[in-house]
């Protein structure tokens, strides 16, 4: 079987070393009393694999935690597969742009297109998605890992930052976007690590 890299895309793909990947208070403080615990560990597997999947494709990661003393950190599951450059920030506003430790660790990845996830989709994420719309960011939003309390919620908060320019996407979309093709020497890589199928 022949094993090819694209020679051209369109402007408008996305391309993974453009990207990091931001993602925001991915607490069980927050899920815990809305989702059962199916519902928790199918997310929290999602995550996982997104972390992974940045390794390979050598994106920057960037993780916070919504005051940690009051709220609890994040998983230890979580904690355990991440890079060892990375560290969890403990936030204390809404939007990561915010809070200048954060808004210093973005600018130093010179990286355009911020892909997101996390915690609360209406309230965090959509307030960083803004601020970094407003700074010249492209912004992603991997709309099947972000979580707000409840359906309505979620899907104006989704709606508003379209309205603002943010692209609504899947994990599996935006995978298999950043990574051309079927027959690409990524994609084997993703095979041999495990990561060509999108967790359930």
């Amino acid at each position: 079987m022949t094993i090819l890299d694209p020679i051209s895309r369109s402007s408008k793909f996305i391309n993974a070393k453009d990207c990091f990947v931001g993602i925001i208070d991915v607490q069980e403080f927050f899920f815990s009393k809305e989702l059962s615990e199916t519902e928790i560990n199918r997310f929290i597997l999602k995550i996982i694999h997104l972390i992974k999947l940045t390794k390979i494709l050598d994106i920057p990661v960037l993780i916070t935690a919504e005051d940690i003393e009051k709220n609890g950190s994040i998983p230890q599951r979580i904690v355990e597969i991440l890079p060892s450059d990375v560290h969890v920030y403990n936030k204390f506003i809404y939007s990561c742009w915010g809070q200048k430790e954060i808004q210093d660790e973005i600018k130093s990845l010179n990286r355009k297109v911020a892909v997101l996830s996390g915690l609360e989709t209406d309230v965090c994420i959509y307030q960083t998605a803004i601020d970094l719309l407003s700074n010249g960011y492209e912004v992603v939003i991997l709309s099947d890992i972000t979580f707000s309390r409840n359906d309505q919620e979620k899907r104006i908060g989704l709606k508003r930052m379209e309205s603002f320019g943010a692209s609504i996407s899947l994990l599996k979309i935006w995978q298999e976007e950043i990574t051309a093709g079927i027959r690409t020497k990524t994609n084997y890589l993703l095979k041999e690590n495990n990561l060509h199928c999108i967790p359930e």
